[in-house]
């Protein structure tokens, strides 16, 4: 697998032939349960490798929404765990180590960076899930309030940290140097 090119067509290419039955009220039989942990393995590795505007165009067809809520409770905390906490855990660190005033300018860009386009979408969509995500995360830090997040959460929260992720890199700032 890990010579196949990573890209967002492949990826949606991969999900759409892993055929995934909407099991989000429930797990099947175990045989198919483990077809399908290892389908996610092989759709992450893939993800994982993805930079963050691939994977910023992959979430515009939002083929990894449609999987993510048709897998069941536990393969949904799987399927974060290997595509999203990984990347995460580096950008809150980052994040967190920033004094409060700057985290603060950090989200308005993030939340500029954002503001058009299917980015919108998903800051509408962070909002919804929690109204006063951004004010917390700007005062605590990304890790304490990821730390008691859902999956559900953790995923909706995803387009955020990859917006804050190329701002941290410097990509959505022009000029701007990164870390």
């Amino acid at each position: 697998m890990g010579g196949l090119k990573a890209s967002p067509q492949r990826v949606e290419s991969m999900i759409e032939e892993a055929e995934f039955e909407d099991w989000s009220n429930g797990e099947g039989p175990s045989e198919e349960a483990e077809r399908r942990r290892e389908k996610l393995e092989q759709i992450s590795e893939v993800f994982n490798r993805l930079d963050l505007r691939q994977r910023r165009e992959l979430d515009e067809g939002q083929s990894t929404y449609d999987l993510f809520f048709k897998l069941s409770s536990e393969e949904k905390s799987y399927f974060v765990d290997l595509t999203f906490t990984r990347a995460a855990e580096r950008l809150m660190s980052a994040f967190d180590e920033m004094e409060g005033e700057e985290r603060a300018k950090m989200m308005e860009r993030v939340i500029q960076d954002m503001t058009g386009g299917k980015g919108a979408d998903a800051l509408a969509r962070i909002k919804e899930e929690d109204p006063e995500i951004l004010l917390r995360i700007a005062e605590q830090g990304f890790k304490a309030y990821y730390q008691n997040a859902s999956a559900e959460t953790k995923m909706v929260m995803r387009p955020l940290m990859d917006a804050a992720g190329e701002v941290v890199q410097g990509f959505a700032v022009p000029g701007g140097g990164g870390f």
